[in-house]
């Protein structure tokens, strides 16, 4: 600026008329003030010369104007109509289009609602942050008109520790900052969540908000009071909730209040604080619909309740009747409340009582057990959560009646055609829940995906969800950086670009990266493409493990991000692993075992000369390694083009997250290689491929000894998430690997050759293919899948491969996961192979999913779609009934 006076600069930034659109009730809505007034904070901020204005008469002629309101307001309307535009309709959607008239610049951003109004003027107000040019932020060349690829975008944020959590609970500042952000990402809900601390009524410690009714009103008619809680605190909790929920209305935030525990009483918890009384089983039900009133009359911005209805609830299988007196308070409210039922062994007689409320019933899946695993819904779920078909009727109303077990990890029956409720993928945070993670590929897969079969969106469970879970808060905050010069003003800020990822790209998948970039460009400068790159890679490393090696779907026993070691040498039969039997590392397959084979099954089908008809651990062992070398190269590219201001408490927080992320690619690379090299020795008796696959295994080990030590000096020697093996730090993991590998070396010396052990040139060819990197042949495929199909009738389906495959075969199944997969060998007529799911396969109330295996050569195998180079897309067809 030197050389340049006040007013030069004042000029440069631009005078900048803003102009809310008269008589328009978008514009003179409440969320869509707030954003206008966002937009002006932003520009004063820059230095430009901004005032509001009542119309566009009273602008001058070098004024900037920016006309806000709705897309049918007639001002609007005029001006998208010279614009030759179509505005769209849908919820949510905008429109952003720069005209000249009357000698002025006018730049008109409108909404079909008040959350597009809002979603159009947090952009501009981004672009002038972020861009930091004033009047120039706001100059758009060409329209921009996005509109919502899912209905419900929603972060889940829970109350779990009272030592972790209440600073931000009570924090206002906190929650002003936070919920900004959630906007301008474009997340339209947040669900506050309480009672999710613990998974069962037994053994509590940390009993604040488990019940949370008590903690919150004083009921009239009942004597219901918490030990330990004074009746000050327990009215700063709710006007603690009444802020947040006006904070959510202020925004267009939908603002959905967590209900995950109603058991007022708790078993062989001798230690717990905060315990109940004045309640038993006689009251217990009209005290929950009675205070609910209460509630809902008390904080009229709650647009929902989330409930957990099964018996992790504490309320007990077969009472039903509490549902449908609890229900009441929600069908007699005076207005729209949503139920929001989460979809774990739902019983048919709850959601006929929700329904019959005539509120909106939303049923609420785990996206993949409770972990994040690649961007797309399994295939299918684990075998262990398999029911016999004979154990569940089928109605007819898409909703099986029965043992409903198999609604445990994923979306069950819940996606059933016409049906009565509506669906939210829930992604819980089991497996990459600490460390940074940043992806837009990733990202815009799942937005991509969020409307599955007509599904309403998804709920992202926040990074630090858990954290300090079932009593294990320490304080000193959640983010437990032993180097406190990383800690950010709020935990949030740390995962600001996730946030704005996650929710830009499932707003629209198709988003422009601009809208990324500029950020990261604002904070690193020329270092933020490199930044971008080593982010998107370790993003995928948790993810890809998880989705191929599934030992656990349940995150209180499993956390692949500090990894509880699985004995590579035999099954170990003292770890509990969710419903599985003991089982070592090599028998375990993908948490999607339609499409990932175990170790132990690639080395049989290496020996056997067998191609693998699913994605083997050698295939994902080839992407993990790929990942780890773009990040240590993009990261090592990143501190070169910063320099001296890479030692900035920003890129030190990305650096030390993408260090151990890489790290730990390289480690189940290596791990996942060892395991195959183990099983040939296993099968064989051959010594050279079990010292092979030791070796294999010491180098992972020595990879994260090393992480492991430098993570030491950056994260606290306790990180806690709950009980056992959801605490710890990665060097306090290291001494497993060496135990681990001693019981190999031991195991590998007492080595009884097998009788039947296979010929040396195929042992040769096994080793060395499980040494190489796998390749599967490229096909060059034609298909084109049907629209709908109709029931009872047969789906054509025809394919075209190039070069005359040998073999195609057809794997199918309605997406209904209590279903079984159907295979059928396309019939080949040179480089078309066609065939149909037969008639007796369509009658079903659930749309239809597909994959092809292909045969290329007799031993080599191709999967189509399959999975793309970024790991990002659907590796199967959908095809939905016709209405």
């Amino acid at each position: 600026m030197a050389g340049r006076s006040l007013a030069a600069v004042l000029a440069a930034k631009g005078r900048i008329a803003l102009i809310p659109i008269a008589d328009d009730s978008v514009a003179a809505s409440v969320p869509g003030g707030w954003a206008l007034g966002k937009l002006e904070a932003a520009l004063v901020a820059q230095g430009a010369m901004v005032r509001r204005v009542a119309s566009f008469a009273d602008t001058a002629t070098d004024e900037f104007c920016v006309l806000a309101g709705g897309t049918k307001a007639p001002l609007a309307q005029t001006i998208l109509s010279s614009a030759k535009i179509s505005a769209p309709t849908e919820a949510e959607s905008l429109c952003l289009v720069q005209t000249s008239t009357q000698g002025r610049t006018v730049l008109l951003a409108a909404g079909a609602d008040e959350r597009g109004l809002v979603y159009a003027l947090t952009e501009l107000a981004d672009r002038v942050a972020c861009l930091a040019t004033g009047r120039a932020a706001l100059e758009f060349s060409a329209p921009v008109i996005e509109r919502p690829a899912s209905r419900i975008r929603s972060i889940l944020r829970g109350f779990d520790s009272e030592v972790e959590d209440k600073p931000w609970f009570y924090d206002r500042d906190c929650w002003i900052s936070y919920l900004d952000l959630l906007v301008s990402c474009r997340i339209n809900r947040l669900h506050l969540s309480t009672g999710m601390g613990y998974n069962a009524v037994q053994n509590i410690s940390d009993g604040y908000f488990i019940f949370p009714f008590p903690f919150l009103v004083a009921t009239p008619g009942y004597d219901v009071r918490v030990k330990g809680l004074t009746n000050e605190e327990r009215a700063h909790n709710l006007a603690t909730l009444k802020f947040i929920g006006e904070e959510c209305a202020r925004r267009g935030l939908l603002f959905q209040f967590g209900i995950w525990t109603l058991a007022h009483e708790w078993r062989d918890s001798p230690g717990a604080t905060y315990t109940i009384s004045g309640l038993n089983d006689t009251t217990h039900a009209a005290y929950c619909r009675d205070t609910l009133v209460i509630l809902l009359r008390e904080v009229p911005a709650i647009t929902g309740i989330t409930l957990r209805v099964h018996y992790e609830s504490g309320i007990p299988r077969g009472q039903h009747d509490f549902w449908s007196i609890f229900f009441r308070a929600i069908k007699d409210c005076g207005r729209r409340v949503e139920i929001d039922m989460h979809a774990k062994d739902v019983a048919p007689e709850t959601l006929r009582a929700a329904l019959a409320t005539g509120q909106p019933v939303v049923m609420s899946p785990k996206f993949c057990g409770e972990h994040q695993s690649l961007p797309y819904h399994q295939a299918d779920i684990r075998e262990a959560e398999m029911i016999p078909i004979g154990k569940l009727t089928d109605t007819g109303t898409g909703f099986l009646e029965g043992d409903r077990f198999f609604t445990r990890y994923g979306y069950g029956d819940m996606l059933a055609e016409n049906r009565d409720w509506d669906v939210v993928f829930r992604i819980w945070p089991g497996t990459q829940r600490f460390l940074l993670s940043g992806d837009p590929a990733t990202y815009a897969g799942y937005g991509r995906t969020a409307s599955f079969c007509g599904a309403a969106g998804f709920e992202l469970s926040e990074p630090l969800h858990f954290k300090g879970r079932r009593g294990s808060g320490l304080p000193g905050g959640r983010l437990a950086y032993a180097d406190k010069s990383l800690e950010p003003r709020y935990d949030f800020q740390k995962y600001a670009y996730q946030y704005r990822l996650w929710g830009r790209l499932g707003y629209n998948p198709d988003t422009n990266p601009e809208v990324w970039r500029r950020a990261l460009r604002q904070e690193f400068g020329a270092a933020s493409s490199a930044i971008e790159q080593a982010l998107a890679a370790v993003t995928r490393v948790l993810p890809l493990f998880t989705t191929a090696h599934g030992i656990s779907a349940n995150c209180t026993f499993y956390w692949p991000e500090i990894y509880t070691n699985l004995s590579m040498g035999k099954p170990d039969a003292g770890v509990n692993w969710d419903k599985q039997p003991p089982m070592a590392f090599g028998d375990v397959a993908g948490l999607d075992a339609q499409l990932f084979m175990s170790a132990n099954a690639c080395g049989d089908a290496l020996l056997a000369g067998r191609p693998p008809a699913k994605y083997t651990p050698l295939e994902a062992a080839a992407w993990l390694d790929d990942l780890a070398t773009t990040a240590g190269t993009q990261l090592a590219q990143a501190r070169t083009q910063l320099g001296a201001s890479a030692r900035s408490s920003a890129f030190r927080r990305i650096e030390e997250d993408v260090l151990i992320l890489a790290v730990l690619a390289q480690f189940f690379a290596g791990k996942f290689r060892s395991a195959v090299l183990w099983r040939l020795h296993t099968a064989t008796g051959d010594r050279a491929v079990g010292e092979a696959a030791i070796a294999r295994y010491q180098e992972a080990s020595d990879l994260w000894a090393t992480m492991a030590a430098r993570a030491q000096k950056v994260y606290l020697a306790k990180i806690t998430y709950g009980e056992g093996r959801m605490r710890g730090h990665w060097a306090d993991r290291t001494a497993s690997f060496d135990r681990d590998i001693a019981e190999l070396r031991a195991m590998l010396a007492a080595t009884v050759v097998p009788a039947a052990a296979p010929s040396t040139p195929t042992l040769a060819q096994a080793r060395a293919a499980a040494e190489a990197r796998p390749v599967r042949p490229a096909v060059v495929v034609t298909h084109r899948p049907a629209a709908t199909y109709r029931a009872g009738q047969p789906l054509p389906i025809t394919v075209q491969v190039a070069g005359s495959p040998t073999r195609v075969t057809l794997h199918y199944r309605y997406v209904n996961q209590a279903e079984r997969w159907q295979s059928l060998t396309l019939v080949r007529d040179g480089d078309t192979c066609a065939g149909a799911i037969p008639a007796g396969y369509t009658t079903k109330r659930y749309a239809l999913q597909y994959y092809f295996e292909i045969a290329t050569t007799p031993a080599a195998l191709a999967l189509f779609p399959g999975l793309a180079a970024d790991l990002s897309n659907q590796p199967y067809y959908v095809v939905r009934r016709a209405s």
